[in-house]
């Protein structure tokens, strides 16, 4: 499969994974939060330690437990990522219900905006800031209860205000999992490892009572566990990875609507309206920047006559072992379209020995990944993908340097 075809493919997935786990978490109320979340860490830490097996990244794993600050990012990603989704959803679905926990939570695709420029260095574009101002007024609807005239007469309101904190907080691990990219296998043992840890201390610094466990609260910790945990967050931070951060939340607007819709037949909720008005909010504003072309291209620190984008996630796992280790040491790969009229010139460049850091679309030992890079740059049949490996800064400087050379 190819690279752009699998990311939507896991992408999709997550999707569907994601939007029926507020609906497991429902069943959760039953027994004690640290109790559900520790057991279920205890079944996904099984699926991922076979996961790792199977992939034979054990030595990925040792790699990252002797790095102190490797294992710190990971950590950090791993508890803003999976608490916000899980522990919090759990906690306001006992004073809302899971449709509205889940429309005000599924904004954090859209709150990721306020993160790209300064995360990423990623510009905005005038679509993506029409589409968070269309968030701001969705999440205005759910803190007033749908009574835009009343700011503090929703009951719920403080509920509320904490899962946008939730969603602010996700929108900021999966930003952060884009700008470091680890071993996804790898990476998903060690999040749910953490998550043990800290469900495990917070259980017995409550009292350790544990309860009798349902057959439906035992599958809800399964759903959770393995195809949350496990297929939805490696599906997610896959796809994420790879794909422009505006690409991923056009396919996730549908999220909402899904859980409402389980929410209605399963759990049998009311749909309010203004649910759905949220709803459809924050999926119009997703759907706008399908109208973006320029957003999700990387602001150097100085001015540059390229348009350079960051496409470190299209070569992250892939079989280019030359430029994964790369990445794996904290190098960027940055792009940029040439026309084919400077041809001559970048082959002249490429003798040179300074400039072995160059490649063409015709490349074959990277065919696969500049397949895609020139899908992400728009790049026409007659242009030429440039391609530089290494750190931010002396990226920058390449291209500077490269389009003086050129006369660009």
């Amino acid at each position: 499969m190819q690279i752009k075809s699998k990311a939507y493919a896991f992408v999709i997935t997550s999707l569907f994974t994601g939007s029926l786990m507020p609906i497991m978490l429902y069943f959760s109320a039953s027994t004690d939060i640290f109790e559900f979340f520790m057991v279920t860490y205890l079944i996904a830490i099984g699926f991922a330690t076979a996961l790792v097996l199977k992939t034979r990244k054990v030595d990925v794993v040792v790699s990252y437990l002797k790095d102190w600050k490797k294992l710190g990012i990971i950590a950090m990603i791993g508890l803003l990522s999976y608490i916000p989704i899980e522990y919090a959803i759990a906690y306001a679905e006992h004073f809302v219900s899971a449709s509205l926990a889940t429309v005000v939570f599924r904004t954090n695709p859209l709150l990721m905006l306020l993160l790209l420029p300064i995360v990423l260095r990623e510009r905005l574009s005038k679509y993506q800031i029409a589409a968070l101002l269309l968030a701001f007024f969705g999440l205005y609807i759910a803190i007033t209860g749908g009574n835009l005239y009343s700011l503090w007469g929703n009951a719920d309101i403080n509920i509320v205000i904490f899962l946008i904190l939730a969603a602010l907080a996700y929108a900021f691990s999966s930003v952060m999992a884009k700008k470091h990219v680890f071993d996804i296998d790898a990476s998903i043992l060690l999040f749910n490892v953490v998550m043990f840890a800290f469900s495990a201390v917070m259980f017995a610094a409550t009292g350790a009572h544990f309860s009798s466990i349902s057959p439906m609260v035992m599958l809800a910790m399964f759903y959770v566990g393995v195809a949350n945990n496990i297929v939805g967050f490696y599906t997610y931070f896959y796809g994420f990875r790879i794909l422009k951060a505006t690409v991923v939340t056009n396919i996730f607007f549908l999220s909402p609507f899904i859980t409402i819709l389980f929410a209605h037949l399963i759990l049998g909720e009311a749909v309010h309206l203004y649910y759905i008005a949220i709803a459809l909010l924050v999926s119009a504003g997703m759907m706008i920047q399908r109208l973006d072309k320029h957003g999700g291209t990387y602001q150097p620190s100085s001015s540059s006559r390229f348009t350079i984008f960051d496409v470190t996630g299209a070569f992250a796992n892939t079989g280019e072992m030359a430029i994964s280790k790369a990445i794996d040491n904290g190098s960027r790969v940055f792009a940029v379209k040439l026309e084919g009229r400077h041809r001559k010139r970048l082959d002249e460049l490429m003798t040179e020995g300074r400039h072995l850091n160059v490649y063409t679309g015709e490349n074959p030992q990277i065919s696969g990944e500049t397949t895609f890079c020139r899908d992400i740059i728009g790049a026409s049949p007659d242009d030429h993908l440039v391609l530089k490996v290494g750190d931010s800064r002396s990226n920058e400087e390449f291209f500077s340097d490269l389009s003086s050379r050129i006369g660009y």
